[in-house]
């Protein structure tokens, strides 16, 4: 099956296997105008509109990959730094470094990441450059460090929640802000918080498979 997929995609262009697919709908001339949703927060439908007759309609759908284009937002340095024709701003070979001095950049609005275009590039390349802009300043002698003053911690006295919550150090899960505190200042183990929030799909789906890795733990 991967073999023929491989000569049929060397054979045609993609758009040929894409408009010959049969599990593939394609709306022309069409915009997403809204996300709908009647089950807990989870999507349901998309609302879609015709750009030549403005005419709307709903699809179903349980799922949405957002294309939010190719064109970077870099309005607002142009006549600053040197931008390339496309509108990405220029970097140096191997380095974040701009036609400004001083000036660094990273992601996927830079002529670093512009082939790429990936969340996981660009983060990589912001990255590159948040470390470049510190080295900058330590070598030019302008990074200066600032510490928070030494505060004596207030205590906090328990409420009626906090002590039927309760907390025990033996155990591996806990819960409530009290745990939180007493774990935090006496526990010498690893702390995992979770917090999650009824309407959210990844806390659904986070929330179980991290209670199973506590009970492993405590396994």
């Amino acid at each position: 099956m991967a073999v023929q997929f491989c000569i049929e995609l060397a054979i045609y262009p993609p758009t040929f296997l894409v408009l010959n697919d049969p599990n593939i709908t394609l709306h022309f001339n069409t915009e997403v105008m809204d996300i709908a949703s009647y089950n807990k927060g989870q999507m349901s439908s998309i609302l879609l509109r015709k750009v030549d007759t403005g005419e709307e309609s709903v699809l179903e759908a349980k799922g949405l990959f957002y294309g939010i284009g190719h064109s970077p937002n870099s309005q607002l340095l142009e006549g600053q730094v040197e931008l390339h024709n496309s509108g990405y701003v220029i970097v140096e070979a191997d380095s974040t470094r701009t036609s400004v001095e001083g000036v660094l950049a990273g992601s996927s609005r830079c002529t670093v990441d512009h082939e790429w275009r990936q969340a996981i590039t660009a983060t990589g390349s912001g990255c590159i450059a948040a470390l470049s802009v510190e080295r900058y300043l330590v070598g030019n002698n302008l990074l200066i460090e600032f510490h928070q003053p030494q505060r004596e911690e207030v205590k906090k006295e328990l409420i009626d929640r906090d002590v039927q919550e309760g907390f025990d150090i033996t155990l591996t899960k806990n819960r409530g802000q009290y745990a939180l505190r007493k774990a935090y200042h006496e526990s010498p183990r690893l702390i995992c918080v979770l917090y999650t929030a009824p309407t959210c799909g990844p806390c659904r789906t986070s929330k179980p498979i991290l209670s199973k890795i506590a009970t492993w733990c405590q396994t």
